[in-house]
C-alpha cells in the first residue's frame, strides 16, 4: 500500500499541474477524502482526493487538492467505485404489456420509457450494452436529459430461427443482417440475394454502423416448446473469423449443452446466458463430467459468460405476489404502472407460462423426471443447474461478467436497474466475493466489450462515471444499494433525483 500511495503522491501534483490550466474554464468536481475502491487495485486507497474536469478523471491524490472553483463532494466515511456496466439489456421494451395493451395504455408506456434510463442510473449502471438495437433507437436514447452511455450489437438471425420465427410470415427473411442458409432458400423472399448474407457481407454491413458487437443465436426452442432451425458450427466459426478481423465482439445466445458446444467449437467471445438446459444430461442432479470438461475448454479459450440468472428469477417472481411490494420497485418503475401490474390483465404472461407447464412431455424432458406439477419447478431446477455451472466456472478462474438480460421476456419482473442489482446479489450467493462481483460488473465487463480504455476502473484520463457509496462494496454487494451520488461523465447527480418517485420525474 505504501508504494501505491507514494507513487500517487508523486504523480498527482504533476497530473494537476499539467491539466489544471487546460480545463480551468470547464466544470470541475472535487471528491474529497474518500476511500477509492477500484478493481484494478489490490487494495482500497483511503482518504484520497479525486479531481474531475471536462467529464474525465484529472487527478487522484493522497494529498489535499485545493481547487477554489470546483464543486466539492465531501467523501469522508464514504467509498468511491466505478460506475457499473450491464452488458446484456434490451432497451425500449413494452414494460410487461402485450402490444395491444401498450396501445390501450399509451401513458403507462410513455412513463416507463421516460423513466427507464434514470432507473438504470438509480441502481448505479452508468453504461449499458444492448445486444440487438437499431441506430435510430440509439440516437433517440442519446436525447434523454440523463441516461447511461450506450453500446450496442447487431443481431445476425438465422432464417426461421429464434427471433425470426416470432415475426409475421410476410416479414420473415427481410433483415439485412440475416445469415444465409442454402437449405432454406425456398422459404425466403423472391428478391433474396444469398451473396448479401454471407458472413463476410454481413460483417461489412455491421462495420458501417457504430455497433461494437454482433449477436448470433443457437436456440432450438426452449426445451421443446418450439422446433426451430439452428446455424451449423461451421457457419458460426466463419462468422467468428470475420468478426475478429473487423474488431467486433462476437456474442452468442445459448443456454443449452448443444449451444455451449457450438460456442466452444467456434470460439465466440461472449456467451449471453448461463447453461441450464443440460439436454441429454437433464436427469443428472450433480454437474456432469461432460459439462465440466466443456466448461474447462471454454475457460481455457477465455470465453466470457453472462450467467443471466434473472431470466429464471423473473419467472419465479411472476408467481410471488410479494414482489410488487418490494420498496425498491417503486424507485425503478412509475407508481401508476405498479398499480396496473396488480391487475388481472397484467398477469397475461404468467398465465402463458402456466399454460406451457401443462405440456407434460416438454416439462418431463427438461426436468429429466416426472414433474410434480408445481408452477415454479422448472425454474427452480434450472436455477440450481446454473448455480452449479457458475460455481464450477468461478472456482476454475472462468470469466464471469455481469449481464442481467433486462428484460428477458415480456414480463414486468425484470425492472430496469433493479434487475442488475438482483443479478449481482445472485452472483454473490453463487460464491463470488463482493469484490469479484464488482469486478464482473465493471472492469471485466469493460474488457469483454473493448471499453476498458474509457470505463470500468477509476484511473486518471478515464471517463468520470463513478458512484459515491455509503457502504463498502468489498464487504457486501448490498453496498450498491447505498448510493449517495452518481457521477455521470463528470456530472454529479443525487440518487434520489433519479428515482421514479422523484418530483423532478413527475
Amino acid at each position: 500500500m505504501r508504494s501505491i500511495r507514494s507513487t500517487l503522491g508523486a504523480i498527482a501534483p504533476l497530473c494537476f499541474a499539467l491539466l489544471c490550466s487546460s480545463i480551468a474554464s470547464a466544470e470541475q468536481l472535487l471528491i474529497r477524502e474518500i476511500t477509492l475502491v477500484s478493481p484494478e487495485r489490490s487494495a482500497p486507497l483511503p482518504n484520497v482526493d479525486v479531481l474531475i474536469g471536462d467529464g474525465r478523471i484529472v487527478a487522484i491524490s493522497p494529498e489535499r487538492l485545493d481547487i477554489g472553483s470546483a464543486r466539492v463532494i465531501e467523501g469522508r466515511g464514504k467509498f468511491l467505485s466505478p460506475g457499473l456496466i450491464d452488458s446484456h439489456v434490451h432497451l425500449g421494451s413494452s414494460a410487461g404489456m402485450r402490444e395491444d395493451q401498450a396501445e390501450q395504455y399509451p401513458d403507462l408506456q410513455r412513463s416507463f420509457l421516460a423513466q427507464e434510463p434514470r432507473s438504470f442510473l438509480y441502481f448505479g449502471f452508468t453504461h449499458l450494452v444492448d445486444l440487438n438495437q437499431s441506430e435510430s433507437f440509439v440516437a433517440e436514447w442519446a436525447k434523454h436529459p440523463i441516461a447511461p452511455t450506450l453500446s450496442y450489437c447487431k443481431a445476425l438471425p438465422f432464417p426461421n430461427g429464434y427471433g425470426e420465427a416470432f415475426l409475421p410470415e410476410s416479414q420473415r427473411g427481410r433483415s439485412p443482417y440475416l445469415l444465409d442458409d442454402p437449405h432454406q432458400h425456398n422459404t425466403l423472399p423472391d428478391d433474396y440475394q444469398p451473396e448479401q448474407h454471407s458472413p463476410k457481407a454481413l460483417i461489412e454491413k455491421v462495420r458501417k454502423t457504430q455497433a461494437r458487437c454482433i449477436k448470433t443465436f443457437y436456440e432450438k426452442g426452449f426445451a421443446g416448446l418450439w422446433d426451430w432451425p439452428v446455424p451449423p458450427d461451421a457457419l458460426m466459426a466463419h462468422v467468428k473469423r470475420e468478426a475478429k478481423g473487423a474488431d467486433l465482439i462476437h456474442v452468442h445466445h445459448g443456454n443449452s449443452l448443444a449451444s455451449y458446444q457450438q460456442a466452444a467449437a467456434s470460439g465466440v467471445d461472449v456467451l449471453a446466458h448461463g447453461l441450464w438446459h443440460w439436454d441429454a444430461l437433464n436427469s443428472e442432479r450433480e454437474l456432469p463430467t461432460d459439462i465440466r470438461q466443456l466448461l474447462d475448454r471454454l475457460i481455457a479459450q477465455g470465453t466470457a459468460i453472462q450467467p443471466t440468472s434473472q431470466v429464471l428469477g423473473a419467472e419465479l417472481r411472476l408467481f410471488e405476489p410479494g414482489f410488487l411490494d418490494d420498496p425498491r420497485l417503486r424507485h425503478a418503475v412509475p407508481g401508476e404502472l405498479i398499480t396496473w401490474y396488480r391487475s388481472d390483465e397484467a398477469q397475461w404472461f404468467a398465465r402463458r407460462m402456466a399454460k406451457n407447464l401443462e405440456r407434460t412431455e416438454v416439462v418431463r424432458g427438461f426436468l429429466g423426471h416426472e414433474p410434480t406439477g408445481a408452477v415454479d419447478e422448472t425454474s427452480r431446477v434450472a436455477a440450481e443447474r446454473l448455480r452449479q455451472v457458475v460455481r464450477y466456472a468461478h472456482e476454475r478462474g472462468g470469466r464471469l461478467i455481469l449481464g442481467s438480460d433486462t428484460p428477458s421476456s415480456p414480463t414486468y419482473t425484470n425492472p430496469p436497474g433493479l434487475n442488475g442489482l438482483l443479478e449481482m446479489r445472485w452472483l454473490a450467493d453463487a460464491g463470488l466475493s463482493p469484490g469479484e462481483v464488482m469486478r464482473a460488473a465493471t472492469l471485466d465487463n469493460a474488457r469483454a466489450f473493448g471499453l476498458a480504455s474509457e470505463i470500468g476502473s477509476i484511473e486518471v484520463g478515464k471517463r468520470a462515471d463513478l458512484l459515491v457509496l455509503s457502504a463498502d462494496p468489498l464487504a457486501s454487494v448490498e453496498a450498491f444499494d447505498s448510493i449517495d451520488v452518481v457521477v455521470l461523465g463528470g456530472r454529479a447527480i443525487r440518487r434520489a433525483e433519479l428515482s421514479a418517485q422523484s418530483p423532478s420525474v413527475k
